[in-house]
């Protein structure tokens, strides 16, 4: 037998001859061998365990920072409270003003959720009771005026000042204002101003409570609202020196329903006045205050309500003031706040002009609703204030120096008519 040894395949390209490897050799050369399968396999496990370790060690590294937070908040409440403590137990009233501090608690309804808090809140209020003392003994204080714990006296300046309008109210008020129109613009001067002129002269003293036409003093809360409970004091004061008929008339109508104000978060009166004169206000049984904006407003057609016609800007001056107040009712202002208000309790209320500038929290809307003069001469106007019964003197009130144009009261009054 003749042995034919095995050629591999080549194929012509032209003159050209190429040489063709064989199908079976390439592939066994191809071929990994075990050695190197189980090596890629262990390659591929070692990797994956890797892996599984890093992610064990960065889910730890979290586990272990979030303990640490923990522990290092734990040590710092407690150093907090330690401190706390120290300036409790050192602090010059702590003895003295420790029971009042109980009869505060129970007076206004306090609660704390913590230790922690309360020792906190009893803190801001010795400080305050340091303030009131002072205001009580203050030499300039001639006009026997008195000052006690109020609501306020374990809130910061910065929570409070979330109850006021910012800085800027006013004058934004003036600029940009579009119901409320000058008084010049339907008045003429022998109609309502300069009547002492032609021998009209008012009395000594006005109170428009005393006639029936002025709800009892509300509390705006927690909230910026005070926009809205002076605008619809005022609408109601107004609506029952025209019509006869006093009627207590709903705040949150303004805080749901007037959307172009921001409810808690302050508003302007003229767009709280003119939305009273196209859509009116709900009684305030049919929709009572909740100090915060709700998610739908519940005025309808079908609801009872109460609108005004017009809103005017009256001369900013103590006479001005007077003419309307004999003449169609209450009149609506606003003041800057001087830290000391919070604690006023009674007398003639005269910050100096100092105070007013410099020691302002925030500006305020509120109500006039009469004036008069102190048995030591001080004139004064009598002001409805939001902040509750449980404030100032008379149920709410707060007897405000007149005349001086004490912290602005006399810059921007608003009269209104139904």
């Amino acid at each position: 037998m003749t042995f034919v040894p095995k050629m591999a395949k080549v194929y012509s390209t032209g003159d050209a001859f190429i040489p063709v490897p064989d199908e079976k050799n390439v592939f066994h050369h191809n071929e990994k061998t075990w050695v190197e399968k189980f090596a890629l396999r262990w390659l591929k496990v070692a990797i994956f365990s890797l892996l599984l370790t890093m992610i064990f060690l960065v889910i730890t590294q979290q586990l272990l920072n979030r303990e640490l937070t923990n522990e290092n908040e734990k040590l710092r409440k407690i150093n907090s409270q330690r401190i706390l403590d120290n300036e409790l137990l050192s602090h010059p009233y702590f003895e003295k003003y420790a029971k009042e501090f109980e009869d505060f608690k129970q007076k206004f309804e306090k609660k704390y959720q913590t230790h922690h808090e309360e020792h906190f809140r009893k803190l801001i209020f010795l400080n305050r009771m340091q303030q009131i003392e002072e205001l009580n003994n203050d030499e300039a204080n001639l006009l026997g005026n008195e000052y006690a714990p109020t609501q306020f006296s374990d809130m910061t300046d910065e929570e409070f000042k979330k109850m006021l309008l910012p800085m800027d109210y006013y004058t934004n008020l003036r600029k940009h204002a579009s119901f409320i129109r000058p008084i010049s613009q339907d008045f003429h001067e022998d109609d309502l101003l300069g009547r002492r002129d032609q021998g009209i002269n008012h009395p000594p003293r006005l109170d428009w409570r005393e006639k029936g036409v002025v709800t009892q003093v509300k509390a705006q809360g927690n909230c910026g609202s005070c926009w809205a409970f002076a605008a619809t004091a005022t609408v109601e004061s107004a609506y029952a020196v025209a019509h006869g008929k006093l009627r207590n008339l709903s705040e949150q109508t303004l805080l749901d329903c007037n959307m172009e104000n921001n409810a808690c978060d302050g508003g302007d009166a003229d767009k709280a006045f003119r939305f009273v004169h196209e859509q009116g206000l709900m009684l305030e049984d049919a929709y009572p205050y909740v100090a915060h904006r709700q998610n739908s407003c519940a005025l309808t057609t079908e609801s009872e309500t109460i609108k005004i016609d017009v809103a005017y800007w009256l001369n900013p001056s103590e006479d001005a003031i007077i003419d309307w107040l004999n003449t169609y009712g209450p009149v609506n202002i606003g003041i800057s706040v001087p830290g000391s208000m919070k604690f006023y309790k009674t007398g003639v209320y005269n910050p100096s002009p100092y105070d007013c500038k410099f020691k302002s929290i925030g500006l305020h809307a509120l109500l006039i609703v009469g004036y008069g003069t102190s048995d030591e001469g001080e004139k004064y106007w009598i002001v409805k204030n939001s902040w509750g019964q449980k404030w100032g003197t008379e149920d709410g009130y707060v007897y405000f120096s007149r005349g001086n144009n004490a912290c602005g009261i006399e810059d921007e009054p608003i009269g209104i008519l139904a």
